[in-house]
């Protein structure tokens, strides 16, 4: 049980920061060319909080399927379980919004490449807390 606690309170942090890196430094250009397609900057500060259940309900999640696949095999294992969720979650997301949004090939392909690093370090870091808090 403290393990998975350990794991969900990592993985809601990581998220929160490679997000904010991602989306505010990485993409930012790519964002500002498409103004037009967001929502005005008043109503995403509006909806920001909603990103703290979204991220909680990733870190629950990532938790689950991660403890699910990990076989105890140290980093290795835990940055293949990352990718094999962050191409499951990340493909979808990039790609799903492509086709619903107006935005460019380059942006999708963007969420989905930095979406599966992210899930990578993230899994990466699990196996790091699942191997000291056995």
């Amino acid at each position: 049980m403290k393990k998975n606690l350990y794991i969900t309170i990592i993985t809601f942090i990581l998220l929160s920061i490679l997000e904010t890196i991602i989306n505010q430094l990485f993409l930012k250009s790519s964002y500002n060319a498409l103004q037009t397609v967001w929502r005005p900057n008043e109503e995403l500060i509006a909806n920001a909080p909603i990103f703290f259940l979204i991220y909680g309900v990733f870190a629950v999640s990532f938790t689950y399927l991660f403890n699910k696949a990990y076989n105890k095999t140290g980093i290795v294992d835990g940055i293949s379980i990352g990718l094999a969720i962050g191409f499951m979650a990340k493909f979808w997301y990039g790609y799903t919004n492509y086709i619903v949004l107006p935005i460019p090939n380059a942006l999708a392909f963007q969420w989905f490449f930095y979406g599966t690093i992210e899930c990578m370090i993230i899994g990466a870091a699990a196996a790091l807390v699942a191997d000291k808090t056995e």
